[in-house]
């Protein structure tokens, strides 16, 4: 019996990072009605920021998931925060006076603790006095080895600083998990989408929000703003609708000789082969990733059940009907042709007709999705229902 590892401590880093950009995710949808044109950046001026026309919203991410303790007036994870914060200050980088700083946690905050405070979010200049006086003592007091740089940075800020930025310090504590955030970004996006769907909408929105999240970390883009994520769950609650369905596999794949050489046995490669279309080439990668995206596609659908097995089987048909219609003049024109002319023509009437023209046959009125309707007449010539020789029964 295999033994399964189970060290959290060496887990929980991977997992805060894809904790952090789903974070990420549901802060920018919870804000997104909410803030003047929010815009949002990963990993620039701290984990997450949220900046709008008049504020700057920082997010440091604390994820937890084993032996899951309090956040104390020394801990490491509050004052690592409050380090980043006080560096920031000193360069110069934000404006503490329109911005918030936010520290989410997984963990909980006593309320016998200074920090308890900044749950509370409510107190007086008195009390922010206080609240000063207290983290003063624990930088000169504590011999906390791990804080004491940040210890250090706290105090290069003058008091009147660290009043600011004591009023607008925010912590969540007993945030949500982990296993749970789904749920919360489902909950954002209940009014655009029937429940049924939700699984299948938060999937695509996802894959989407991973692609964005990869760019703005490459600096490919400089932010991911709220238009753009409204406007991608408008575009995704649109394919949900009856006469359109939802792209999963919107890129195309990646095909390399080895991927070839493992499907060469097919019967889609074997009917290309037939007409001389070289096995490595570029035309039959490109096959190969139609067929792949169109076979998963189909049968998310299905899974899903947002296509009934009747519907695609009708939309085969069509698609045989219009092959037939073509192939019937082929075979026509192939009569009385040499074995080198009948491959000739088999090759024009594939690439012509099917690789750099694709029949418009749809499969519902509003998806148009290229990749489908190829790699379906690929999935099709797999089972010997179409083909581009004009003998190709013979032949395979």
């Amino acid at each position: 019996m295999n033994m399964i590892y189970t060290d959290f401590s060496a887990k929980e880093p991977s997992l805060g990072y894809i904790y952090q950009i789903k974070y990420a995710l549901l802060l920018l949808l919870t804000n997104a009605r909410e803030l003047n044109k929010p815009k949002l950046r990963i990993e620039n001026l701290d984990d997450v920021e949220i900046e709008d026309i008049n504020s700057l919203n920082l997010y440091q991410t604390k994820l937890h998931i084993k032996n899951k303790a309090n956040l104390t007036d020394a801990s490491v994870d509050f004052w690592k925060t409050i380090r980043i914060w006080s560096e920031h200050i000193t360069k110069g980088l934000i404006d503490i006076d329109s911005t918030i700083f936010n520290l989410i946690t997984t963990e909980n905050v006593p309320e016998t603790s200074l920090l308890h405070k900044f749950v509370e979010n409510n107190y007086s200049e008195k009390e922010i006095d206080e609240i000063v006086k207290n983290l003063d003592l624990i930088t000169e007091n504590s011999d906390n080895q791990t804080n004491k740089k940040a210890y250090k940075e706290f105090q290069k800020l003058s008091l009147e600083t660290k009043k600011k930025i004591v009023k607008n310090i925010r912590i969540i504590d007993n945030t949500i998990s982990i296993e749970d955030i789904d749920s919360k970004i489902k909950k954002q996006l209940i009014l655009s989408s029937y429940p049924d769907h939700l699984d299948a909408f938060l999937e695509i929105l996802d894959g989407w929000w991973l692609k964005k999240a990869i760019e703005n970390l490459l600096s490919k883009s400089d932010y991911i703003n709220a238009e753009e994520l409204l406007l991608k769950i408008a575009n995704i609650r649109d394919s949900f609708n009856s006469d359109n369905l939802p792209n999963h596999f919107p890129e195309p794949l990646e095909i390399n000789d080895e991927d070839v050489d493992v499907l060469k046995e097919k019967k889609f490669l074997k009917q290309l082969e037939i007409i001389q279309v070289n096995i490595n080439s570029r035309a039959v990668k490109r096959a190969i990733s139609d067929f792949r995206r169109a076979f998963e596609q189909r049968s998310k659908w299905l899974r899903l059940h947002l296509l009934n097995p009747e519907e695609e089987e009708e939309y085969d048909k069509k698609l045989q009907d219009y092959w037939r219609n073509i192939f019937e003049i082929l075979c026509d024109e192939a009569e009385d042709k040499s074995q080198e002319e009948l491959i000739a023509l088999g090759k024009s009437f594939y690439i012509d007709k099917f690789a750099k023209n694709c029949p418009q046959i749809k499969i519902r009125e509003k998806f148009n999705e290229d990749f489908l309707t190829r790699g379906s007449y690929q999935m099709l010539s797999d089972i010997k229902k179409v083909g581009w020789h004009p003998n190709y029964k013979d032949k395979i």
